[in-house]
């Protein structure tokens, strides 16, 4: 006689090793959401800088080193007055809609990313960090407003 096949028990087996697929499909696909959730808000934070309320260029100007306590973030929604290079960075000074008169200077590094084309007199919006920094004779300087990220206006 031939043996008999238990068709019942192929099946519980063929089960068994489906499960671990599935929960590791599932993991995956969750991993993928969670991934592309956090790129999408990032990408729209960028897009939706919110400039920083009432900040006061004369207080900044005064005392620095009270805005660089711990890397704050400032986003400034300003109009280049003039651009100075140093070495690979900038220096741009802006002018903000609620100081008019008085000129924000802003540090631009020269990463690639930040390589946009600022021009005398058009409007952008640029996110810095406040940082404490040296100058080339090694005095230690605080309150350097640090750009971050560019969007033109």
């Amino acid at each position: 006689m031939a043996a008999r096949r238990n068709r019942g028990g192929g099946k519980k087996k063929g089960k068994q090793n489906l499960k671990p697929v599935l929960i590791g499909a599932s993991v995956i696909v969750l991993l993928a959401l969670v991934l592309g959730s956090g790129v999408l808000k990032k990408g729209s934070a960028a897009r939706g800088l919110e400039p920083t309320p009432n900040f006061r260029v004369a207080e900044y100007r005064q005392d620095g080193s009270r805005f660089a306590s711990s890397g704050n973030v400032y986003v400034f929604d300003g109009r280049v007055e003039n651009i100075e290079t140093i070495g690979n960075a900038r220096v741009v000074s802006i002018s903000i809609p609620d100081n008019p008169d008085e000129r924000l200077p802003l540090l631009v590094p020269g990463d690639a990313k930040l390589r946009v084309n600022l021009t005398r007199g058009d409007r952008f919006v640029f996110e810095t960090t406040c940082r404490t920094g040296k100058t080339s004779d090694g005095q230690q300087v605080k309150g350097v407003l640090i750009v971050k990220n560019v969007e033109t206006k």
